[in-house]
């Protein structure tokens, strides 16, 4: 009978306590607001993976956009994109513009309990030797039809903040109008989660 040499095979120890993925900021709102900032960030990551479940309380239209400001800048020439557009009417779209990150999100004009989501990764965000890289994934749903335009919504986009510094602190504004004019705000129960990478 063949027997296994308890020493055929190492034993791998892990260290308990030990992640190379760390939660920096998180939030839920329990009431409107235009914009969340995070504050001053930890360092010590090699990227941020940032990820937002949000509806807003837009009246006039059934989706809004958001942005994402790195350190402040709200310049958003300072910003490049490429996206990828799907959607349920026209069925693919492609486009560049000078803008920063954004957000996607159903509205308070959409049907109840629909809520956006989206995942942001910023690559390498303590670097001073180039411009900041970033990619994401988000998609909206505004109704449980899908027979009204722009009603299931997906995008991909590729981007640069064309500044060198860190990035230390990110806002997430939302941008669209109400009916009388007025800011639009992230509703209640929207959630805002930021973790590095080590």
């Amino acid at each position: 009978v063949f027997a296994l040499s308890p020493f055929a095979f190492p034993s791998i120890s892990v260290p308990t306590g030990v992640s190379d993925m760390e939660l920096i900021f998180s939030t839920t709102l329990t009431s409107a607001a235009n914009s969340v900032t995070t504050g001053t960030l930890l360092t010590g990551f090699k990227s941020y993976l940032i990820n937002i479940r949000a509806r807003s309380d837009r009246d006039n239209r059934s989706i809004s956009f958001a942005r994402v400001f790195f350190n402040n800048d709200t310049t958003e020439s300072n910003y490049q994109n490429v996206s990828i557009k799907g959607e349920n009417d026209p069925a693919l779209e492609a486009e560049g513009q000078d803008l920063p990150p954004r957000i996607i999100v159903p509205t308070a004009n959409s049907e109840n309990h629909f809520l956006s989501g989206a995942t942001m990764t910023v690559y390498r965000p303590e670097s001073t030797s180039g411009y900041k890289s970033w990619y994401a994934n988000l998609g909206s749903h505004t109704s449980s039809s899908n027979s009204n335009s722009g009603a299931r919504r997906v995008y991909t986009v590729s981007g640069v903040w064309r500044n060198t510094a860190p990035i230390t602190v990110l806002t997430f504004k939302m941008i669209g109008t109400m009916a009388d004019g007025s800011d639009s705000d992230w509703e209640a129960g929207s959630s805002f989660e930021v973790y590095g990478l080590k």
